[in-house]
């Protein structure tokens, strides 16, 4: 227990320093930044606030390789690590402490992907939203409910279950039309609408029902076809895919999973949230990278610039071949569970390998 305590207390230690130490150098670098482009405090605190979630999701796993490398490194330095070792302590022990501690980094860095983040994402399209800066266009927008998107324009509200960028078509469409006074006047369902050219949307499969604001009954009207102007182009309705980011972890799969089932390619929406579970098991991966120097415990054997050069080292490779993937599986050339997990399964089987190569050495 006496040694269980003496290597965990090392690992957060170095874990804590690291944090400390990189959020610092991120901080000062951002807001300096900010400050330079002239603008006001509060806004340079907000931006920097809304930033760090992202920044943190990114920061997590380096810490936690950092945290590995430096501890271990100062059991060696004292030669602690050896009569760790000499005590009778398992090589296998030792990677179950290790992986036990970045569990916690783990469930931190998925509480911060999948719910701090999608909120900072939240209060920055409030902030920065589209509606501020038009009076004709998105006056008010509704973040997804129910697994539809919502906005207002000047006369009339309209609610969609998905935009289709590529080919430019919005699934599922009503469109609630007012009048001046405030009343209702006329309702269009449609199963979806095409971008023809500028301002002017066909609707397809369209159930209209008209005199709503008259003493009579609304009458109900079918049209195979209906070509109307909206006031909103394809950038417009672009805007709310940024949407989905500002859902958490489950509204997220929850909305996911009613998309798939009418048939649309959700692969980018997959790999957005996919990235939250991969990214957080990273965590884990990298923190026990390292621990394969406990083979060789000699203090001589590591040095401080050694363990530097292989934080960067890792870290840029992991990156590097991460985005490569995540771009790939974007464009759909891979699943996107390969998109997302190829490369940490990579890294994770290192650290098997480097394991059960050494699993029968004994000092």
């Amino acid at each position: 227990m006496i040694l269980s305590n003496l290597i965990v207390k090392q690992w957060f230690k170095s874990l804590i320093a690291a944090i400390t130490v990189l959020f610092l150098l991120i901080s000062t670098a951002d807001l300096i930044n900010g400050f330079l482009q002239g603008k006001d405090a509060m806004r340079v605190l907000l931006e920097y606030s809304l930033k760090m979630p992202d920044l943190m999701g990114r920061m997590f796993p380096i810490c936690c390789l950092v945290a590995t490398l430096f501890s271990l490194n100062n059991l060696k330095s004292h030669a602690e690590l050896i009569a760790i070792l000499a005590a009778g302590y398992s090589y296998r022990r030792i990677y179950f402490l290790v992986g036990a501690c970045a569990l916690t980094m783990v469930g931190l860095q998925f509480l911060n992907l999948g719910f701090v983040e999608p909120f900072a994402n939240k209060v920055k399209r409030q902030e920065i939203q589209k509606s501020r800066k038009s009076e004709g266009k998105y006056l008010t927008r509704s973040s997804i409910e129910g697994g539809r998107f919502w906005y207002k324009s000047q006369n009339y509200f309209a609610s969609f279950g998905f935009f289709d960028r590529k080919s430019n078509v919005l699934q599922d469409v009503e469109i609630y039309f007012f009048s001046e006074a405030h009343t209702s006047t006329k309702i269009l369902k449609a199963q979806k609408a095409s971008f023809i050219s500028e301002g002017k949307w066909l609707l397809t499969n369209v159930i209209e029902l008209s005199g709503l604001s008259t003493p009579t009954f609304p009458m109900q009207t079918t049209k195979p076809e209906l070509t109307m102007a909206l006031n909103e182009t394809p950038d417009d309705f672009g805007e709310f895919e940024a949407d989905l980011t500002t859902l958490n972890f489950f509204k997220l799969n929850q909305f996911i999973n009613r998309m798939s089932k009418t048939g649309i390619n959700v692969s980018e929406y997959q790999i957005i949230l996919m990235n939250k579970v991969f990214l957080s098991f990273v965590c884990l991966v990298f923190a026990l990278i390292p621990v394969s120097t406990i083979f060789n415990p000699n203090r001589r054997s590591d040095s401080f610039g050694k363990n530097v050069v292989l934080t960067l080292l890792v870290t840029v490779l992991f990156w590097v071949l991460y985005s490569g993937a995540v771009a790939y599986g974007n464009s759909g050339a891979v699943a996107p569970w390969l998109a997302t997990g190829i490369v940490p399964i990579l890294f994770f089987s290192y650290v098997v390998f480097t394991y059960w190569k050494h699993r029968k050495l004994s000092i």
